[in-house]
């Protein structure tokens, strides 16, 4: 896991070159929506592109993280298919649906059933390196291709390609300080329940940062977005009292947080404090969402793997995963 989080700004570099080489097809009906079906590692790329996208969309985007798909796909949906492995199971019933409802349908997979779905139904696929074996360490693959799909089709009005660049720069530059913040970090989430927060629209980060202490750190974690948590979790804090003063509060704030988001923040870090938790904010360094996104993904993975040092646990396995998933294949 360490040389797969040192490794992210090649990949986000491979991820170019393979979406220089897509080979995909025009669709055969107008774009009314998107749909992009993923879960875990492989699902958390649709969030984040919504994020990246949102200033520029030209249609609406759905998630969905189940083996059902929306009642509205149709020959006007874009459906994408995001699975590492190929060989996620809700993801390829959700393909299934689409095809019978006859979606244009890209695939961004490594190959396994996924991939032989694609072939049998002439499907767009884009094929991703699936060596590292970890669907969560090759996040960067696959948002460049989603990227490259919204583009090939006209739904944004320019590639991202440059920004990809620059983010693979700028982590580069500031791998060193990263690392600095990144240590420091974990060790004030020792013992403690981390809980993150950041404005609605880097929702996608906080929640792959959740995801990333739950596998890697083997740690429970909690996130929420602003301005929503002003109207129902605030007031939650206060109990349980215990788990409050034993919390450490990170308010992720980037350059694009909106302004009253900003003061609401600022209000909160009181009340916070107030209540025993210790809050530190995490500010993000880029010229543009992207960047800025990609800063904080990469720095919280490198929290994620030095709190799992901390824990003194493996960052690598998934075993109770593992585990259902062989339950599953039984039933």
């Amino acid at each position: 896991m360490k040389k797969l989080i040192e490794d992210f700004s090649k990949q986000l570099n491979v991820a170019l070159d393979i979406a220089a080489k897509a080979q995909l097809t025009k669709a055969a009906a107008p774009i009314h929506n998107i749909v992009i079906a993923g879960l875990g590692g492989s699902g958390i790329g649709g969030n984040l592109v919504s994020s990246f996208t949102y200033d520029n969309i030209a249609v609406p985007i759905s998630t969905t993280k189940s083996y059902d798909i929306p009642g509205f796909v149709n020959a006007n949906t874009l459906f994408i298919a995001c699975s590492f492995s190929g060989n996620t199971e809700e993801t390829t019933s959700a393909v299934g649906k689409a095809i019978a409802k006859g979606a244009k349908i890209v695939c961004i997979t490594s190959g396994g059933k996924l991939g032989e779905i694609a072939k049998t139904n002439g499907l767009d696929v884009i094929l991703i390196p699936g060596e590292s074996n970890s669907p969560r360490a090759s996040i960067g693959y696959g948002i460049v291709q989603l990227l490259t799909v919204f583009n090939f089709f006209g739904l944004t009005p320019s590639n991202s390609w440059d920004s990809i660049k620059a983010t693979a720069a700028l982590l580069d530059a500031e791998e060193a300080n990263i690392i600095e913040t990144a240590k420091v970090l974990a060790g004030k989430m020792k013992g403690r329940l981390p809980i993150l927060y950041s404005d609605a629209r880097f929702e996608g980060v906080v929640i792959r940062t959740q995801q990333q202490i739950n596998e890697n750190s083997k740690q429970l974690c909690h996130v929420n977005v602003f301005p929503e948590m002003n109207h129902n979790e605030l007031v939650g804090w206060v109990y349980p009292e215990n788990v409050l003063q034993n919390s450490l509060t990170v308010m992720v704030t980037t350059g694009f947080d909106n302004e009253r988001v900003a003061i609401r923040m600022d209000i909160c870090r009181n009340i916070f404090r107030e209540k025993g938790s210790e809050v530190v904010d995490l500010p993000a360094k880029g010229a543009d969402v992207i960047q800025q996104s990609f800063y904080l993904i990469h720095l919280l993975d490198w929290v994620s793997f030095f709190l799992a040092e901390i824990n003194g646990v493996d960052p690598f396995p998934v075993e109770v995963i593992n585990f259902l998933k062989g339950e599953l294949s039984k039933r």
